[in-house]
């Protein structure tokens, strides 16, 4: 009887301190800005992530805690980068808590819990509202409530039906009909959310020569990385609430195509004898930061390396699942130049004139993207004793957030590993949300300082 009473007691006792600690949750999130929210939410099951792959029967073992750090971190960040061979040091277990992180990090932890509190008070709808907001630039053509469902039909939707192609095939090749599924969903959502884990231990290399797993693979980083305002624009023209695709879906869609086959050309004219689907698998998983590779990445000569890293900087495209600058944000950086070199009053792009704010950001990311790409640098430098082009495509992939790799990360020491850790978080959130994060100001104090400033003319 008394057995019977102190377990009702512990479990009323645990009940009663999870609700208070979801009480004190919310007010801290109320607390916040939108900026300081998406980076507290990243950090949080990055966090927990960690505690649980931590757990004795996660891995084989023979990984520490450093190691499971930057695994948690690496699946948060959809960036893929490993510190130990992932397919062969984790347990099942360990796997599919990994395919939970990087599932949430896809679709975008925001996303997922708008969804729960729908039951809440308008003040905290309309805090969700705003960090939605922060974590998805959408055009002003599309409405926030269609993205939302948008993202998460699409979402599940693409995952399942490239599921489907990658089980026939994993079952038509001496894989049992668990493995098979089990393969097939964890290739799909890794692509999909361009994550780059693989429960292959060379990655895709052992399938270069399967046109199912190139094509599979691409097309489910191509969907991920293009974004959601891609998915969302075309589902409005094909339902007929819009007359035309918008200027932004154009514009991504042209750049990515073009950046890939202009990026796959040079692959091939710097590495003859490589085959040109290779060359064209290769761009596209570093285009959209998905992070595999069907070939030996030591293979490639240094031309190509370079390639691979601006292709990495420049990324997927706004509200999608991969890292980098994004193509608008690049798209507007060449505009830029492109109308001062013309002479152009205005900046265009295509016959279009690109609103002055857009321009502003897009500066804004790029130079706070070399910036820290530059700190980030400076430290590996410092701290590790390892070949300067290695730290170098390591530190692009890690604030891409791309998991290509040549092996720099496993090669580090402890500082090394959380520098890059750091480096994969804040790619993550964008380069912008996290210097807001950590500058946030009060709106009062901004327009009283803007009030009493003077303009004056400096020579460029």
């Amino acid at each position: 009887m008394s057995t019977d009473l102190s377990v009702k007691e512990a479990f009323a006792a645990a009940l009663q301190f999870i609700r208070t600690a979801l009480k004190k949750y919310t007010l801290f999130v109320l607390h916040l800005s939108p900026h300081q929210n998406m980076l507290q939410g990243i950090l949080l099951y990055m966090f927990v992530g960690w505690i649980v792959l931590s757990l004795p029967f996660m891995d084989n073992g023979e990984v520490s805690l450093i190691d499971n750090l930057f695994t948690a971190a690496a699946a948060a960040s959809t960036s893929g980068l490993a510190t130990v061979n992932f397919a062969e040091s984790y347990t099942f277990l360990g796997k599919l808590v990994v395919l939970i992180i990087m599932q949430t990090a896809g679709i975008g932890y925001m996303t997922i819990s708008s969804f729960l509190y729908l039951s809440f008070s308008h003040r905290l709808r309309h805090r969700h509202t705003e960090v939605l907001n922060t974590e998805f630039a959408l055009p002003k053509t599309v409405r926030l409530q269609d993205f939302l469902r948008a993202v998460i039909i699409f979402t599940f939707l693409a995952e399942l039906i490239g599921a489907g192609f990658l089980y026939n095939y994993f079952i038509r090749h001496d894989f049992t009909p668990f493995d098979a599924t089990w393969y097939a969903v964890f290739h799909s959502v890794s692509a999909f959310c361009t994550a780059g884990f693989s429960l292959f231990p060379d990655s895709l290399v052992s399938f270069a020569d399967s046109k199912t797993i190139n094509i599979v693979i691409s097309l489910l980083s191509l969907a991920g990385a293009m974004g959601f305002i891609v998915v969302t624009d075309l589902f409005n023209r094909i339902v007929g609430r819009t007359r035309e695709i918008s200027y932004t879906t154009k514009i991504i869609v042209l750049f990515t195509l073009v950046a890939i086959l202009l990026s796959s050309f040079f692959i091939l004219l710097t590495n003859p004898g490589l085959p040109p689907s290779a060359a064209l698998f290769q761009a596209t998983a570093a285009m959209t930061t998905a992070g595999f590779n069907t070939i030996p990445l030591s293979s490639l000569t240094v031309c190509s390396f370079l390639v691979l890293m601006l292709l990495m900087s420049i990324g997927g495209s706004p509200s999608g699942t991969g890292g980098g600058l994004k193509t608008t944000t690049v798209t507007c950086l060449l505009a830029t130049v492109s109308s001062h070199l013309f002479g152009r009053k205005h900046i265009t792009f295509l016959g279009r004139q690109i609103p002055l704010y857009r321009l502003y950001i897009a500066n804004s990311t790029f130079i706070f993207y070399v910036f820290m790409l530059f700190v980030a640098m400076f430290l590996l430098t410092w701290v590790e004793d390892l070949p300067f082009l290695d730290l170098f495509f390591e530190t692009v992939a890690a604030l891409s957030t791309a998991g290509v790799s040549i092996g720099a990360s496993e090669k580090m020491g402890i500082l090394g590993k959380l520098i890059i850790i750091a480096t994969m978080i804040i790619g993550r959130v964008g380069v912008i949300t996290f210097g807001m994060a950590l500058l946030k100001r009060d709106e009062d104090e901004l327009e009283e300082e803007q009030e009493h400033i003077k303009r004056e003319d400096l020579a460029v």
